[in-house]
């Protein structure tokens, strides 16, 4: 029989306990280190399961340099290995030109023909006249900034107060300007809201009310 769910509360406690607080209320079972069933290693520091751990493709491919790399090294150091070296570092670059993460990132390349160190670090799909417009650009925004200062104010000669006086005169007098007035202080204004004394005693023909009198359309049984 499982827990209920809920403990009836007690005189100590009061209140009910759900089973999730039960739940939670039970202690973890932390893992106590003996020293006994831990990992093996070998003299030199590495694990023994590390060692007996059968290699996937895709760690087995990523842990091969880059194609780059080796086209970079085969340039450089190739008048001072040996051709059984050199002829290792080819089928390395086989190896790893043919992976199929090398093909998803779009790093294959072909190895008979005679590649470049400078078209290597070319992004690959760009046309010569591509690639020139981006090092253009690259070199227009890796100039120095350009600075947009306004020029500066040239001003006339200087001139002594006296000479000054008549402008100053001028532009401190108060502008004309025309007042209008409001439409209610106008002579032609007509406000709307005032009715003219005959309009309230004016009598309602009988015709006036007939038509103003909503028609009744007998509905039919």
């Amino acid at each position: 029989m499982g827990k209920p769910k809920h403990d009836p509360p007690t005189n100590t406690f009061p209140y009910k306990i759900s089973k999730r607080l039960n739940i939670l209320s039970v202690p973890r079972k932390y893992i106590i280190d003996t020293g006994e069933g831990m990992p093996a290693y070998t003299p030199r520091g590495i694990r023994k399961s590390a060692i007996k751990a059968i290699i996937s493709d895709r760690v087995n491919d990523s842990a091969l340099p880059s194609i780059r790399r080796f086209l970079l090294i085969k340039r450089m150091y190739k008048h001072r290995f040996s051709p059984e070296r050199m002829e290792r570092i080819d089928r390395m670059m086989e190896a790893s030109n043919v992976t199929c993460y090398s093909k998803l990132a779009n790093c294959v390349m072909d190895l008979k023909k005679q590649q470049n160190t400078k078209d290597v670090k070319k992004k690959r799909g760009w046309t010569e006249s591509e690639w020139k417009k981006h090092m253009d650009y690259i070199g227009q925004i890796a100039g120095p900034k350009k600075d947009f200062k306004p020029p500066p104010v040239k001003r006339g000669k200087t001139l002594p107060l006296d000479a000054l006086m008549p402008r100053i005169n001028q532009i401190s007098f108060f502008p004309p300007f025309k007042i209008y007035k409001r439409l209610s202080k106008e002579a032609w204004y007509r406000n709307p809201e005032k009715v003219a004394p005959k309009a309230l005693t004016y009598v309602i023909s009988d015709r006036v009310k007939k038509l103003a009198t909503p028609k009744v359309i007998p509905q039919a049984d």
